[in-house]
C-alpha cells in the first residue's frame, strides 16, 4: 500500500493518538535520518506541566507589535479561530519585542471550542494554573502576568510563521505541518512526511522495546545493540 492510500485510510485523530505514544528522541532521529535535522525548536519551549504533549497539525497565527488598544479590531481577530478544524495545534509566533503573555486561559477556551487540542507559543503564557487544571496542553517560552493587549496583536492566520529554533535561528512552520512536543522538546514535521515519520518511529520504538528487555536481563550490550540496530 503506497503512502497516499495509507494516509487516506487513517484519520488525523488516529494519527495524533499514535504520535502521543511516541517520544521526542525517536521523532528527532527519524527526521534527521530523512535529511531534516533542523526541525527542532528552541529548548526554551516547554510544557506548562510535565505530562503535557502536543500532537496535531499546525494552525498558524502571525502576530505583530502594536501600541493601539483597538477593541473592534481585537474582536475581529478573535474570530480567526473559527477557521480551525479538529484536531489542530494553535501556533503563535512571537511578533513583538515585549515580554508579554500572548496566550492564556481565555485564548485556550476559545480555541478548544473550535477544534484546537493544544497550543505552541513563541512567547509568554499566563493563567497557567487554569490551563493546567483544564489539562489543555500548552508549550511556551516563559510565563508572565503582563497583558498583551496594546502591545501585541494578531495579523492573519494560516500563513507560514517562524519560530525560535535550536540548531538554527528560526524554523518555518507551515499550516498543516505536524507539531510534536513532549518534555524533550518540540519538533516540526513537514506536512508531507507526517505519516512516514510516524510509521518509522513506531518501527524503531518496537525495536527499542525489545532491546530494552534484553538490556534489563543483563544481555551483552554490544550483541544486543547490534541485534536491534536501526536498519
Amino acid at each position: 500500500m503506497d503512502s497516499v492510500q495509507t494516509t487516506q485510510a487513517v484519520t488525523m485523530e488516529q494519527i495524533c493518538e499514535r504520535y502521543r505514544c511516541l517520544y521526542g528522541g525517536a521523532v528527532y532521529d527519524v527526521l534527521e535520518g530523512l535529511g531534516h535535522p533542523e526541525q527542532v525548536l528552541s529548548h526554551q519551549f516547554a510544557p506548562l506541566s510535565p505530562e503535557m504533549k502536543l500532537a496535531g497539525p499546525a494552525f498558524t497565527m502571525k502576530g505583530t507589535f502594536t501600541s493601539e488598544r483597538d477593541e473592534a479590531g481585537r474582536h475581529t481577530r478573535m474570530r480567526m479561530v473559527t477557521q480551525m478544524t479538529h484536531p489542530c495545534i494553535e501556533v503563535r509566533d512571537r511578533g513583538t519585542p515585549y515580554n508579554v503573555a500572548i496566550y492564556g486561559e481565555l485564548s485556550a477556551t476559545i480555541s478548544r471550542a473550535h477544534g484546537a487540542v493544544g497550543a505552541l507559543i513563541d512567547g509568554g503564557t499566563r493563567d497557567v494554573q487554569r490551563l493546567i487544571a483544564e489539562k489543555f496542553p500548552v508549550f511556551s517560552c516563559y510565563r508572565t502576568p503582563v497583558e498583551a493587549f496594546g502591545r501585541y496583536t494578531m495579523l492573519k492566520c494560516q500563513v507560514p510563521v517562524r519560530m525560535a529554533g535550536e540548531l538554527k535561528d528560526t524554523v518555518v512552520v507551515n499550516p498543516g505541518d505536524f507539531i510534536f512536543g513532549d518534555l524533550d522538546g518540540v519538533l516540526v514535521i513537514p506536512k508531507d512526511l507526517t505519516l512516514r515519520v510516524l510509521e518509522e518511529c513506531e518501527r524503531i520504538k518496537g525495536l527499542e522495546d525489545l532491546a530494552r528487555e534484553e538490556f534489563a536481563r543483563g544481555g551483552d550490550p554490544v550483541e544486543v545493540f547490534l541485534r536491534y540496530k536501526r536498519l
